[in-house]
């Protein structure tokens, strides 16, 4: 599996690194929220661009993206937009997800967009060229917030997104019972042999949170870890997180 360099980072290289959602509602409690994870172990921020209500008015992009990118200075910034059939806090049409997606590229100030391996193929085609062209690594995306899929359909699913290019490949499912977290892992180990990109897996909730620790044996790259508030179930506060993985790491 190769790594993806971003900044400072090898992603799929070492250690699972530590992603710190930022979900605030409102500019102010975002760049605030921005500003504590200098206190957290982060080595990548995202910014989930569903939770802010205005976000499809025009130019927003541009009112919020400088002024996070200077806060956040050489920390990595995801942007993500993440629709309600994917778990997200909002619908958008087609259009509306390529246009934020697009001003989000183009903006100067992300490493990483991601972008729904379910969203309408033309426009992952496109998405995925604007990115390349701009230098921004895409992370393809596919969260099942109900149930866990078949091995063999999440196999597909990262499959299907190394074949379109993407970056970075990334699963979330919701275990059901502890097998769906083997079927998850499985999966994963099978992916970190297999793919040439590397990959993001996790099980939610409190089933799931050791999908969320043992990145470095079964081959995920990107863990989730909250300053605060969680934007997906089983999240756990990143220093917490970071002493599990450096015990894992110290140990192996």
């Amino acid at each position: 599996m190769n790594f993806v360099p971003v900044r400072n980072l090898r992603l799929g290289e070492g250690t699972p690194k530590i992603c710190i959602p930022l979900v605030s509602p409102s500019d102010e409690a975002l760049f605030e929220e921005a500003k504590a994870l200098s206190s957290y172990p982060a080595d990548l921020a995202e910014w989930r661009a569903d939770y802010m209500e205005d976000i499809f008015r025009e130019g927003r992009l541009h009112e919020i993206l400088p002024r996070l990118r200077e806060i956040l200075g050489n920390t990595p910034l995801i942007f993500t937009f993440r629709t309600t059939r994917e778990g997200g806090q909002q619908s958008a049409s087609p259009d509306q997800y390529k246009k934020l997606a697009e001003d989000a590229i183009l903006s100067g100030c992300i490493d990483l967009a991601d972008i729904e391996l379910f969203s309408q193929p033309d426009s992952i085609k496109e998405l995925t060229a604007l990115a390349k062209e701009n230098g921004v690594k895409t992370i393809f995306s596919s969260h099942d917030f109900y149930s866990t899929p078949s091995c063999g359909e999440l196999l597909s699913r990262l499959r299907q997104m190394e074949k379109l290019g993407a970056d970075i490949a990334k699963i979330a499912v919701m275990p059901r019972c502890p097998e769906d977290v083997l079927i998850l892992l499985t999966a994963t180990v099978t992916a970190r042999r297999q793919l040439s990109c590397p990959v993001v897996t996790m099980a939610m909730a409190g089933t799931g949170l050791i999908s969320r620790v043992w990145g470095e044996i079964f081959g995920s790259c990107l863990t989730f870890g909250t300053a605060g508030r969680a934007s997906a179930p089983g999240q756990i506060d990143a220093r917490e997180l970071k002493c599990v993985l450096d015990i894992l790491h110290n140990n192996l």
